[in-house]
């Protein structure tokens, strides 16, 4: 992938306290950026909502998030899973303005390599 400005973005929804947030974005930031090495990206900025639901889209971390992406922070976006982005009908998932890198697709990827 070779030298890629990413944006890395961690979301997670309520049903915690902020102890409990901060261990689940600080386990998905450390991923992304193990991911963030492995493929040659360079991680660019760092975007995170807290105690949101995937379905609103109105999360002060991704409009941040959108608002880098126009002002060219940014080439790609890194995330967990899509869900972390929306989560909702596929038909109902808004058209990203930018290429979307899921680690747990990544993740899957030497595997499906060697079985070809």
């Amino acid at each position: 992938m070779g030298n890629s400005r990413a944006a890395l973005y961690c979301r997670v929804d309520g049903g915690g306290d902020r102890e409990t947030y901060q261990r689940a974005l600080s386990a998905q930031r450390g991923k992304l950026e193990a991911f963030a090495r492995e493929y040659g990206l360079e991680p660019a900025q760092y975007y995170e909502d807290a105690g949101y639901s995937g379905c609103d889209l109105t999360r002060p971390g991704l409009n941040q998030m959108l608002a880098d992406w126009k002002e060219g922070k940014f080439d790609t976006v890194l995330v967990i899973k899509r869900t972390r982005l929306f989560r909702g009908s596929l038909w109902e998932e808004p058209k990203w303005p930018f290429p979307i890198l899921s680690a747990n697709q990544l993740e899957w990827a030497p595997y499906y390599r060697q079985k070809r």
